[in-house]
């Protein structure tokens, strides 16, 4: 499994690298990201699922992000509805990603590595969605927390799969 944080930890962190240097904090800059990070999440969970046949509990979190990842993409068929849909869109990306993410650690326990990693991500995930959903946020701020929730969740990551795990 660490195999798959590892990925994630690149995919979020090269992301959020990306939007922190580039110049264009846009709609559509946080749509491509949001897309790049929900299918390039969602595929490589989907192969290690299959490669592995095991952790079939991740599915959700699969599911989830690959289906973020489509829908995003799906509004660049119609970029003038970017503005309306990428606020609620990383909002229920963030709520939904707290809920699954809160449920692996209760499963797992708080008191196993895996189970503290799968809590602390979540409430990265939790505060994202809110803020998402309660604030007021403009398309500058919008794009910038995206990069600040994707870099500080792939340094996270990359700390979590670089950290040796009992068996």
């Amino acid at each position: 499994m660490q195999i798959l944080f590892g990925l994630r930890a690149a995919f979020a962190f090269g992301l959020g690298v990306f939007i922190t240097f580039s110049q264009a904090h846009t709609f559509a800059v946080g749509t491509a990201v949001v897309a790049g990070f929900g299918l390039a999440v969602g595929l490589s969970s989907l192969a290690y699922i299959l490669f592995t046949k095991n952790h079939k509990q991740l599915a959700p979190l699969m599911l989830i992000a690959t289906l973020i990842g489509l829908l995003s993409a799906g509004t660049f068929l119609y970029s003038e509805i970017q503005p309306l849909v990428f606020l609620p869109l990383v909002g229920l990306f963030g709520l939904s990603f707290a809920a699954f993410e809160g449920y692996l650690a209760k499963r797992e326990g708080f008191r196993v590595g895996i189970g503290r990693d799968f809590a602390i991500s979540a409430g990265f995930s939790l505060v994202l969605g809110l803020l998402f959903l309660v604030a007021p946020l403009d398309e500058v701020s919008a794009v910038g927390f995206l990069g600040a929730y994707l870099a500080i969740s792939g340094v996270f990551w990359g700390i979590a799969a670089a950290t040796p795990q009992p068996k």
